[in-house]
Formats: structure tokens, C-alpha cells, sequence
């Protein structure tokens, strides 16, 4: 499954990385200060020819992706994109099958949509991304452990309970901003404006990124 879903997402990210002329490439990417649409791209060539070449020293590290950057600034699109044809088959033989932690294909589906919302554009379709979804919206009450029960409802419907506390703490939200929020990609601010049925703790918002808490509000991208 993962492969397949590395793979489809490597042909969106390829195909929309292709039409895009300069000044949009120079674009900042607000869910991952300091880089540009450019930079992002890079990174992603970078760890998939980082799994080719065996190179995972400091991996998932921000030295590591940092090097991806530094090392292809200059390089123009098209020479990242066949670098990256030719790294692709080694790291969709890496995936596992199910998804149950960090790899490259949620790095891809997480950086496609911070490309989405970067460029203004609309937000990536949901059979893309559902799977890491069901897996990711567990993590923010497991990590409350005994100390509360989080009960997660999105606009289907869709339902996930966590945790094993007396106290309740239901949440009902968008399943897209579900995942940006774990993937923390939105800000402290506006996961506390969701719609919770009570004002959350402040621990709750500030673990619910699985990458930790930020406070830049991120773009919202529409449907």
C-alpha cells in the first residue's frame, strides 16, 4: 500500500513541480520556515537518493535535510526530477506495507500538501491521504495516556476514542486539518480553535502535533 501511495504521490509533486516557472519555486513554504517550493522539492529528491545511496546517517534529522537542501540549491527542476525517477524504485522497495510510523511516503503526502498550501492551492484529495490519517489522529490521545479519554469525530462521521482518562474531551474537526494538526502543521491558536466540547489544556494543544507545538498560523487551504 505505501509504495503505491509513495509513488502517486511522487507523480503529482513531479507533475506540478514541472509546470511552475521561477517565482514560483522562489516561494515560501510556510510550513517549513527558511525554505522555499524549491528547497522543498530538494528535500524530497534528497531523501529518496539518500535511501538509494544508503546515506541515512543523522536521518530524520534536521542536519539531514538540511544537506538535501544545501546540496541541490542550484539544480534546476528537471535534473530533480529524473534524479528522484531514479531513486524511487529503492525507496518504494523500503516501504513496509502498513503504515505505523514515519517513512518517506508520509513525508511525501505531508510535504505535498505544504506545497498545496505554499502555492494557494486547492487542499490535496482525501483518498490520498485517509490512510496516514487513521493512524495519525491516535497519537495526540495516546499520548495523554490515563490522565483523559479524547474522543475524535471528523465531518464524516469517522470516530477515533484514545486514551483511558475518567475525564471526556471530545473533538469534532475537519479530517484534512486533523492530519495538518498531527503532521503540526497548524499553530497552537488554531487547534485551539477547533471545535472541542470543552476549552482544551493547554498539554492537549501542545502535543497534539506529532512534531511538536508551533505558534505561526499556517495557511488553510479550500476543499
Amino acid at each position: 500500500m505505501l509504495d503505491a501511495s509513495y509513488r502517486a504521490a511522487r507523480d503529482r509533486v513531479g507533475a506540478l513541480a514541472a509546470g511552475l516557472g521561477d517565482h514560483q519555486l522562489r516561494t515560501p513554504v510556510p510550513a517549513t520556515p527558511g525554505w522555499t517550493v524549491h528547497d522543498v522539492l530538494a528535500h524530497m529528491v534528497g531523501g529518496a537518493a539518500d535511501v538509494l545511496a544508503g546515506r541515512l546517517d543523522g536521518a530524520p534529522g534536521d542536519s539531514w535535510t538540511a544537506r538535501h537542501v544545501a546540496e541541490r540549491r542550484e539544480r534546476p527542476v528537471e535534473e530533480l526530477l529524473a534524479e528522484w525517477e531514479r531513486a524511487a524504485p529503492a525507496v518504494e522497495s523500503s516501504l513496509p506495507r502498513q503504515y505505523k510510523g514515519p517513512n518517506l511516503a508520509a513525508d511525501a503526502i505531508c510535504h505535498e500538501a505544504d506545497l498545496h498550501e505554499a502555492l494557494g492551492l486547492p487542499r490535496t484529495g482525501r483518498e490520498h491521504w485517509q490512510p496516514f490519517l487513521e493512524v495519525m489522529v491516535q497519537l495526540p490521545g495516546r499520548r495523554l495516556a490515563d490522565t483523559a479519554t479524547l474522543v475524535i469525530t471528523d465531518e464524516l462521521g469517522q470516530q477515533w476514542r484514545s486514551g483511558s482518562g475518567a475525564s471526556v474531551l471530545e473533538l469534532r474537526a475537519d479530517g484534512y486539518e486533523l492530519l495538518r494538526g498531527v503532521f503540526s502543521r497548524r499553530s497552537r491558536r488554531q487547534i485551539a480553535g477547533w471545535d472541542w466540547s470543552l476549552e482544551p489544556p493547554g498539554e492537549v494543544v501542545d502535543r497534539f502535533g506529532a512534531f511538536g507545538p508551533r505558534d505561526d498560523d499556517q495557511p488553510v487551504p479550500t476543499g
